[in-house]
């Protein structure tokens, strides 16, 4: 459930059937607005246009400024008094060890979790900790945010992990605020292990593709839609990966998936690669396509051959090759 489904459910309890608006926007929008308290719903009066719920009838109107005696039907504290969704905390406690490079995408990386927070959740979900970028909520330090808020227990997305994340469920889920932009930077243990010194519990999780990080998103932002998508969606990892997953990132792990299919063609006294051009099917657990198929197989130097054509070569067991009959 995102915080669409609950607003939408909590308007047709009051049954409201449309909503009245003076400028253009939709139910997701009008949801993040009143989770965020913004605007609340109040009793109908000017507007231009209708955003329907189940039908275009306007029972209550998007304001922003309330009026005197103005009844409010829905408000954030109706958003907040059904809140079940989780915390999702940043923590930036070690912000100062990184380069003013790696500090800039750190920010923008932050920024665009905002976004992905924001088609789920909403902004107050957001914590970020060690480092005041203006963005969600700022604690100094995330020890202190797990305690206003009563959390003993915490998932930690980090790649060091042993286990892998499943979809364990958590009232509030940890990601590094870490970004390597050069020498390997192995500072999300340390954060676990902070918490865990301060009584907190700490199941560590790495996100795995089919028993490998190669292909699984790396920038915070698509760590966090990854996140949202199993434990809001429901959707299973590696569904989640794969929709998440930019293209650039896909041909990492197809490099080396296409690898594993390759055989040897012997020509004369030459010997290829090749690998058949239905092979392409059996990846539709990256987000590839033909154009990313053939790009990483020239870029290895592999040939890409019809199955009709495969189908005429003969197997030399003596050279562990095929060749041609």
């Amino acid at each position: 459930m995102r915080l669409l489904d609950l607003f939408i459910q909590i308007l047709k309890e009051k049954g409201i059937r449309g909503i009245g608006v003076n400028f253009e926007t939709d139910l997701e929008e009008i949801a993040l607005k009143v989770a965020n308290g913004e605007f609340f719903l109040s009793e109908c009066k000017d507007y231009r246009s209708i955003v329907p719920v189940e039908c275009e009838v306007a029972d209550v109107c998007l304001s922003k400024k309330r009026e005197v005696d103005e009844k409010i039907a829905v408000s954030k504290e109706d958003v907040v008094s059904r809140d079940n969704f989780p915390y999702i905390a940043i923590d930036c406690r070690f912000y100062e060890m990184h380069s003013e490079k790696e500090k800039r995408s750190l920010k923008k990386q932050i920024e665009q979790t905002l976004g992905s927070i924001r088609r789920f959740l909403w902004d107050d979900k957001l914590i970020i900790a060690g480092k005041n970028f203006g963005i969600g909520k700022y604690y100094e330090r995330l020890e202190d945010f797990l305690i206003e808020k009563g959390i003993k227990e915490v998932v930690l997305l980090d790649p060091y992990a042993e286990e892998v994340f499943k979809g364990e469920k958590a009232r509030c889920y940890v990601v590094g605020g870490i970004v390597d932009k050069g020498e390997e930077k192995v500072l999300t243990p340390l954060i676990g292990k902070a918490l865990r010194d301060s009584n907190f519990e700490v199941l560590s999780r790495k996100i795995e593709l089919r028993g490998d990080k190669i292909g699984v998103p790396d920038r915070i932002n698509q760590i966090v839609e990854i996140l949202l998508r199993v434990v809001c969606d429901g959707e299973d990892v590696e569904r989640a990966v794969r929709i998440v997953q930019p293209r650039v990132v896909a041909r990492w792990r197809l490099r080396k998936e296409l690898s594993k299919v390759s055989f040897r063609v012997l020509v004369g006294d030459k010997v290829f690669r090749a690998v058949k051009r239905s092979d392409l099917k059996i990846f539709d657990w990256l987000n590839v396509n033909e154009e990313d198929f053939y790009y990483v197989a020239r870029e290895l130097r592999f040939f890409v051959v019809s199955d009709e054509f495969f189908k005429l070569l003969k197997w030399n067991d003596e050279r562990r090759s095929y060749s041609i009959n």
